[in-house]
């Protein structure tokens, strides 16, 4: 167990640098290019290729779950699917009124982000009731 709380844990440092350094270029590269060119592109086109990187994390953190824990492997990759879904929700929630023209794609596009919450409530509670070694790092002693 200790070594699955230790991934876990190293899991979510890496995730948070990956987040810092996402959020970091956005600031200091990405909106200052937005406001000399006076368009949203590039900030649309960096949103959308940092969607990659943040996804693979996700499939490490289920390529790491899975070896731990097999018994749940159907969980995390639902898992794994929940978190991808929720990226491109968090896209289009960003991005809505500049890619989606028509009322019909905009309310499309509504109804993958309530979709897409929804998923990961659900998922999220059949996870906690199924795995039962989820400690909080206060209980594991450190």
């Amino acid at each position: 167990m200790r070594e699955r709380v230790e991934q876990e844990r190293a899991w979510v440092r890496s995730f948070q640098q990956l987040m810092f350094g996402i959020v970091g270029v956005f600031l200091v590269v990405i909106l200052p290019i937005v406001w000399w060119t006076d368009s949203l592109f590039w900030g649309i086109v960096y949103m959308a290729l940092v969607l990659v990187p943040v996804n693979v994390m996700y499939v490490r953190r289920y390529q790491m779950r899975q070896r731990l824990n097999p018994k749940l492997t159907h969980r995390y990759r639902q898992q794994l699917g929940s978190d991808m879904l929720n990226t491109v929700a968090f896209f289009l929630a960003l991005n809505g009124n500049e890619l989606l023209e028509t009322k019909v794609f905009y309310t499309v596009g509504l109804l993958v982000i309530v979709l897409a919450g929804w998923i990961t409530m659900r998922i999220d509670k059949r996870i906690k009731q199924e795995d039962v070694w989820r400690p909080t790092y206060k209980q594991t002693g450190r």
